[in-house]
């Protein structure tokens, strides 16, 4: 029987490579990061730490495969085949909830660049100008909505809560959460929306929240609201949401994430004073290899002793 592999696709330190040999002392720990190819057959990969589409693939949709276990290093699934990994009964982890702190800091750093004037002031600055603002809000008393409740939505709701906020919490059950004042099912909120000052859009992206945010949504929403999305960015209409800026459906977006990335210098979105772009940066982390790791070596331990996967199990069904 040929000798089963782990395949790193994500960078590894000499450190955490020996602590894998201890965990997994059955497992030829491969290095596929730093060479393009591994001097391993690729068939005989069980498990995958990292992804790049052109090796995972490969591995993923041969015939003769023995792939059992991939740990993404990223939240999002949605750019892998999940069906074939169904139909081969092979196991998904991802990254969920290592980025809830800094994408919430994230969210307030776009959200009080508005509220306080502080963007115009920036491009103030630039012109030696003087400015004045008549649309500075408060955030006391406000009322945020946050559609996502995992993870990120707890840490967003729990600093919501530090600034005096309101929030109403979305997810697809209904089910209670901490930190949120309120619940709503993701199929109730259009009643629900036009109460939000401040909207976050943190969903996965699924077949269900595909082009969620559209103009029906857009239209019920406070004129003075302001929509921050750091989830998927196909889960907004840009289209729609270009056009609700234009007619002063709402007052403002913050946009982290978008349909097309890098997002096209033709792209309307980059005119508008309405609108904050940042590079997909919201989530970015420092401590993040070594954060991600710690997933993984969890994960490894409970699958050398045959048991199931304790963090980050994907259900394939709700594609997240």
């Amino acid at each position: 029987m040929n000798q089963k592999g782990i395949l790193l696709l994500q960078t590894t330190t000499p450190g955490q490579i020996k602590m894998l040999q201890n965990i997994a002392p059955d497992y030829k720990i491969v290095d596929g990061f730093s060479t393009e190819v591994p001097d391993f057959p690729l068939d005989d990969v069980e498990i995958l730490y990292g992804w790049n589409g052109k090796t995972g693939n490969t591995i993923l949709h041969s015939p003769a495969s023995n792939l059992k276990w991939i740990q993404m290093h990223t939240a999002g699934v949605d750019f892998v085949d999940q069906d074939t990994m169904k139909k081969k009964n092979i196991l998904l982890t991802n990254s969920s909830g290592l980025h809830g702190k800094v994408i919430a800091e994230s969210i307030y750093g776009m959200l009080l660049s508005y509220t306080r004037g502080i963007g115009n002031a920036i491009k103030d600055q630039s012109l030696k100008k003087w400015g004045s603002r008549d649309n500075i809000m408060e955030l006391q008393d406000s009322t945020m909505m946050i559609v996502g409740a995992g993870h990120i939505g707890i840490e967003v709701a729990k600093l919501a809560k530090a600034f005096g906020m309101k929030t109403i919490g979305v997810n697809r059950t209904g089910q209670a959460v901490e930190y949120m004042d309120i619940i709503v099912k993701q199929s109730e909120l259009i009643s629900y929306v036009q109460e939000a000052d401040v909207v976050v859009n943190i969903l996965p992206l699924t077949k269900l929240t595909t082009y969620f945010f559209d103009k029906i949504i857009f239209s019920k929403m406070k004129k003075t609201a302001v929509f921050i999305n750091v989830g998927r960015g196909k889960s907004v209409n840009t289209k729609d949401l270009v056009e609700a800026l234009e007619e002063g459906q709402l007052a403002f977006a913050a946009l982290d994430v978008f349909e097309t990335e890098p997002l096209p210098a033709d792209n309307p979105l980059w005119e508008r004073d309405d609108v904050l772009i940042t590079p997909h940066i919201s989530g970015l982390l420092p401590k993040f290899k070594d954060r991600l790791f710690a997933i993984f070596e969890e994960n490894l331990r409970a699958y050398v002793e045959g048991k199931e996967l304790p963090r980050n199990l994907v259900d394939f069904e709700r594609s997240y």
